[in-house]
């Protein structure tokens, strides 16, 4: 078959989830500028800090989006070159952000390291550090300068690397099980229970046997794209109730896809549900003891409690109206949401820059929020005249790829490493 028949009629665009990219994309922007703001109060601290948690809203929607778009390419498995043709498109809306985010990040790396004196220390492991970078690699290693350097946040667009290439695998054997809702609604449940469980037991090994660095931890249970994969898993499996749900094919489904007011109410409990729970996650203090397994659990449940109503979110929005499109419907929230991977991708050059302390008694928080919404509207720059046309220019003739707001960028993951809390 050729490949070009592997591709259906295209799926209808879903504008309002672009809008929600920029919201999470925004909150990681405050989340890194929250040392360049002076001091907070602690409520508004912490909510900002929850900003990291966008890494699991970025990645359910990676899965959901990839899951709606290309689930006809692989409905009879990977075949016919759809393989390769996926990870061109999926390389071509990704890299050129994430290459020039690299390049805009290095400068101010090697002016650093010339000011102190280390650039001629670093040696060959610092450049080797930067190519592994560049090819993506970064979110394998555990270690300073492999992770946590070069353009910090991008550890996100290493992980989504592996996930573009285990998707194709992963959606032709879903959809060869043949999941009703009850069905997907039990491979959710397993997916964040087992999530969780691969957490509780990385993190007992890495305390309690291998005695690791909590540096090293830290860059284990962010970064790492194994222990990541369920809140993908999950936005695939969410992309896959929402086929059903749209294809009339599911009893009932009126209920949450209709455009009457008890859908309209439905969807709106739905969502605020979601934020509310979410809300209330961010809000909750940390455990720190004395109990070791309470420790444990705690731990290991940091983003997989998100993977559900994170989903749930994503659902109802894409299912129709609810007391968001107001906002997220506007023109412009979705030129935004557009521009949001570049957001994400080229901010941390900027926040690097600023805390090289150049701008003297300039670099007030006012200044520095000016920087900020400057990042925004460079943002917008980089989309329009980098993003798009390069990706036009990589993903060859004739590429049917219209529909792209997965979130290759997943946020946050960049706050400095917290020793494990001292248990008995």
């Amino acid at each position: 078959m050729a490949l070009h028949g592997a591709n259906t009629a295209p799926q209808e665009n879903l504008p309002e989830l672009t809008s929600l990219r920029f919201i999470a994309a925004f909150a990681v922007l405050v989340l890194h500028y929250r040392d360049l703001f002076g001091p907070l109060p602690d409520a508004l601290l912490r909510a900002i800090v929850g900003g990291q948690y966008g890494v699991t809203f970025f990645f359910v929607l990676s899965g959901f989006i990839l899951t709606y778009r290309y689930h006809d390419w692989f409905a009879g498995g990977v075949r016919d070159g759809r393989f390769w043709r996926f990870q061109r498109l999926r390389f071509a809306r990704i890299y050129p952000i994430y290459l020039l985010g690299l390049l805009l990040d290095t400068p101010w790396h090697v002016i650093e390291r010339a000011q102190a004196g280390q650039l001629a220390e670093v040696g060959q492991t610092w450049w080797a550090s930067w190519l592994l970078n560049l090819v993506g690699l970064q979110a394998w290693v555990p270690a300073v300068p492999f992770a946590m350097f070069w353009n910090t946040p991008a550890w996100s667009v290493a992980a989504e690397f592996f996930f573009y290439a285990t998707f194709p695998f992963l959606c032709a054997g879903l959809l060869r099980l043949r999941l009703r809702l009850r069905g997907l609604a039990l491979l959710m449940a397993a997916t964040v229970a087992l999530g969780i469980g691969a957490y509780v037991a990385v993190i007992w090994w890495m305390n309690f046997v291998l005695h690791a660095e909590p540096q090293t931890q830290y860059i284990v249970l962010v970064y790492n794209p194994l222990l990541r994969y369920s809140e993908f898993l999950g936005g695939c499996l969410t992309g896959l109730a929402f086929l059903q749900l749209r294809a009339g094919t599911v009893p009932r489904a009126a209920w949450l896809t209709g455009t009457d007011a008890r859908a309209r109410r439905v969807r709106d409990a739905i969502v605020l549900l979601a934020l509310v729970a979410a809300g209330l996650r961010i809000g909750l203090p940390d455990y720190t003891g004395p109990e070791m397994w309470r420790w444990l659990l705690d731990v290991a449940m940091k983003y997989g409690v998100f993977i559900v109503p994170f989903s749930a979110l994503i659902l109802a929005v894409a299912s129709g109206r609810t007391f968001l499109s107001l906002l997220l419907e506007r023109p412009w929230m979705v030129l935004l949401g557009e521009a949001s991977y570049a957001l994400y991708i080229i901010h941390w050059s900027v926040t690097t820059f600023l805390r090289l302390g150049w701008l003297g008694e300039a670099g007030t928080p006012i200044v520095h929020g000016l920087f900020l919404l400057g990042t925004v509207a460079a943002s917008v720059l980089c989309y329009r005249f980098i993003e798009v046309p390069w990706r036009r220019r990589l993903r060859g003739t004739g590429a049917a790829d219209t529909l792209d707001t997965s979130a290759a960028a997943a946020p946050a993951a960049s706050l400095q490493p917290q020793p494990r809390p001292a248990l008995p």
